[in-house]
């Protein structure tokens, strides 16, 4: 398709649905994973089932999560995440930030999939740092899908977690536990 068609297009889908941009919230089906590794060999899938959030009409998107709805499939090593890792007494959630631009949002209101790399925030520990992440976007009949294409890299360093893994491999008696985990989110979206 000649890249005028294209361009046309965008400013048409953006043109129509201008008026009809809508403000879009997380329902509770929503989560982030993430898998964690130890002893260099052992990988295992968890999650947070508290990710609760929302896309405005301007494009600002925020998602909070809950670090006390970690799921390890353990009991005591959910408790250990909360207390050790986490610290959710003084740091009770993880903030993630970002920005659609109005061509983005206007090809969501479409129902045209969308994928993007797009940079965000992540506020975790007290502290913020940038990434990005490659996304899906699917919409259809007031509903929407956002899932990672790829797995979105965190380190423990960048949010000074570092004790929290060392302290973590201490009481289970490991030789180690990986510092950086990849990510992977499932947001499922309604508009308000």
């Amino acid at each position: 398709m000649p890249i005028w068609i294209r361009s046309l297009t965008c400013v048409l889908l953006l043109l129509i649905t201008q008026a009809t941009l809508a403000d879009w919230r997380l329902t509770a089906a929503s989560e982030v994973g993430y898998v964690s590794i130890k002893n260099n060999a052992i990988a295992e899938n968890n999650y947070f089932s508290g990710v609760t959030g929302s896309l405005n009409k301007k494009g600002q998107l925020k998602v909070s999560i809950d670090l006390s709805t970690v799921e390890t499939q353990v009991d005591i090593r959910n408790q250990r995440m909360r207390d050790l890792f986490f610290e959710i007494t003084q740091y009770p959630e993880a903030v993630v930030t970002a920005q659609l631009d109005r061509q983005e949002l206007a090809q969501v209101e479409s129902g045209a999939p969308l994928e993007i790399v797009k940079p965000f925030t992540l506020s975790l520990h007290g502290v913020e740092s940038t990434a990005e992440a490659h996304l899906r976007i699917v919409s259809v009949g007031g509903r929407a899908w956002v899932s990672t294409v790829q797995p979105i890299l965190i380190s423990a360093a960048d949010f000074g977690l570092e004790g929290g893994v060392a302290a973590l491999r201490k009481i289970a008696g490991l030789e180690a536990i990986a510092a950086v985990v990849p990510v992977s989110v499932n947001l499922k979206l309604v508009k308000k």
